[in-house]
């Protein structure tokens, strides 16, 4: 049972169960399901999973409290993001006072012949491309207007990525504190060249941000922005706090969350300190030379970065479909990938760590995976290494 997936067991038991309109049936289901080696391991699962979810709050919260005795004048809130939460809340208004009472008779027209399946081929393509599942909406929604609205507000949303690209193709993505690594400070020059320009503004990156002095601790919801040797002195006394640790984080699912934002806009990408990392202990990298390793594990992990642009603006329907069978009976082409194989962003990381490689370690990935190589010169031919053997 290696690899059991209980929460994909239980569902399916659970749908099943839910499909029987005959209660005795239903009982019987359950109970003849409950006689199988795979309910009592997804029940042992269960429990497990349960028990591991209340340590982890109890880890938090010693975390939590220790921080506000002695780091508290640590914890930031960035201006940026004050900013960028501002610039989203301003568009949600707008769309609910401007957007959407102003939306026009024709399109209203679409939508409504659309619940009603008459499918407008462009409507379709630009939801595919959003990665709306519009089918889903049509089939489980049974108020009309709320059928409506919710296609309405998925289009709408649709178009304004076009938009956010076509208003920022002429402003340069901002680098900054690269300068102050000696390993990496043409960093923005490497992602330039191995992303392409074109590739890039439709990435929506606003800018990407270095802070190479500073550890970024995250507990629940607050950054604690350490000095590296502050970070040391608390991993000395509570070595849990790695599991807390952020090399970077980014922003994209902010433009993806139909629920948070209404309209596509750029967003920026954050990086800090990689002390503690051990990139000679990375099978990709054992034909770098040792002097290298930290510099293609720092260039690797900013790729991975741009790599959630690209999977979440671009890869459309269509292509997730084939890149959810590829990566289901390929094994995981990272350590990184694989802490996420059971985890709901699965593909997404899978494919920002693909990515890493193509851009890092080519050789590698074309040796080791050339399906997954494949796909990504397939499907976006400008990521590559020219420097690749």
């Amino acid at each position: 049972m290696e690899n059991f997936r209980f929460q994909e067991y239980r569902d399916n038991l659970a749908k099943e169960i839910l499909k029987e309109p005959d209660k005795s049936k239903r009982l019987e289901i359950l109970a003849n399901a409950k006689s199988t080696e795979e309910y009592q391991e997804a029940k042992r699962l269960k429990q497990q999973a349960f028990a591991l979810k209340h340590e982890k709050k109890a880890e938090t919260e010693r975390l939590l409290q220790y921080a506000q005795e002695h780091y508290k004048e640590y914890a930031v809130f960035d201006s940026d993001m004050v900013t960028l939460i501002n610039t989203i809340g301003e568009n949600r208004e707008k769309f609910e006072s401007e957007v959407l009472p102003n939306t026009s008779d024709e399109l209203i027209d679409i939508v409504i012949a659309f619940t009603e399946g008459n499918r407008d081929e462009e409507i379709v393509a630009l939801l595919k491309q959003a990665n709306f599942d519009y089918e889903r909406l049509l089939a489980c929604e049974k108020d009309e207007q709320t059928k409506a609205r919710g296609l309405l507000e998925a289009i709408l949303k649709a178009q304004s990525y076009d938009e956010a690209v076509e208003q920022n193709r002429d402003n340069e993505i901002d680098f900054s504190g690269f300068e102050n690594d000696p390993d990496i400070p043409d960093a923005k020059e490497f992602v330039s060249k191995v992303f392409g320009a074109e590739l890039l503004q439709k990435c929506l990156v606003s800018k990407v941000k270095y802070t190479p002095d500073r550890v970024n601790v995250n507990i629940n919801g607050t950054d604690y922005l350490l000095p590296v040797d502050v970070y040391k002195e608390w991993e000395a006394v509570m070595p849990e706090i790695k599991n807390k640790k952020f090399r970077a984080e980014s922003f994209v699912l902010w433009n993806t969350d139909p629920n948070f934002s209404k309209k596509f806009i750029p967003t920026p990408i954050y990086f800090y300190s990689f002390c503690g990392e051990r990139p000679e202990q990375l099978d990709y990298l054992v034909q770098v030379p040792a002097e290298q390793k930290m510099r293609q594990y720092k260039l690797g992990t900013i790729t991975h970065e741009v790599a959630h642009h690209v999977y979440d603006y671009l890869m459309d329907t269509d292509k997730r479909t084939g890149w959810r069978g590829l990566v289901d009976k390929t094994q995981a082409i990272t350590e990184y990938a694989k802490s996420y194989a059971e985890h709901k962003l699965k593909y997404d990381e899978f494919f920002t760590e693909a990515v890493r490689l193509k851009t890092t370690a080519p050789d590698y990935l074309e040796t080791n995976f050339p399906e997954i190589d494949k796909f990504l010169t397939d499907n976006f031919p400008s990521i590559k290494n020219e420097d690749k053997k």
